[in-house]
């Protein structure tokens, strides 16, 4: 991929994460000009990145873009695109793994999105303390659209708004198997139950 095409995928990413532009909708296209791209100083990362990631440069921007929503290429890495691949390469395992962590730390299922007194539930503090992927909010708000709720009953404007924000931009573009997480959540919150009961 040349660096002008590489850098078409960053616009039009930027324009995903802080728009209302929807990029799988449109289908990354920008009308993004060669002109604008001439100017810029840093045309060689975009170089650099188009003949290092191929056809995965789109992959390296939306895990760079998880990583730092702004779009500051300066904070862009390999790093972050390494931990993002392994990450949604074992997004099911790593899904079912983080949920029984969770429910481990409550009683009732729902305690974890139990927000007092409009303080953070447990789920957003599990996940601001990096115990919680993004992965795994993205999916549990999939399955069980917790985001209205959170927004309703947490009172403060700062952080929660940025990181619904990114959950609701990468949930348009993160693919994952929704009938076995479901499934895997089903079965945990039912065995939850069961162990309680008995």
């Amino acid at each position: 991929m040349d660096a002008f095409d590489a850098y078409k995928v960053y616009i039009a990413l930027k324009a995903h994460f802080s728009s209302n532009y929807d990029y799988r909708k449109y289908g990354g296209k920008t009308n993004t000009k060669m002109d604008a791209f001439l100017k810029r100083k840093d045309r060689y990362f975009f170089a650099k990145v188009g003949r290092k990631y191929g056809k995965e440069t789109e992959d390296y921007f939306i895990a760079n873009f998880v990583a730092s929503p702004k779009g500051w290429i300066g904070e862009f890495s390999d790093e972050n695109y390494l931990e993002w691949k392994k990450r949604t390469q074992s997004l099911t395992y790593n899904f079912q793994s983080e949920m029984e962590y969770a429910t481990d730390l409550v009683e009732d299922f729902n305690e974890l999105f139990d927000c007092k007194n409009g303080q953070h539930p447990l789920l957003l503090k599990q996940y601001l303390s990096k115990r919680i992927s993004l992965e795994t909010m993205v999916i549990l708000d999939s399955v069980l659209g917790f985001i209205g709720q959170f927004d309703r009953d947490i009172d403060e404007e700062f952080v929660w708004p940025e990181k619904k924000k990114v959950i609701e931009k990468y949930k348009l573009l993160l693919t994952f198997d929704s009938v076995k997480c479901k499934l895997i959540l089903r079965s945990m919150v039912q065995e939850k139950h069961d162990v309680r009961s008995s």
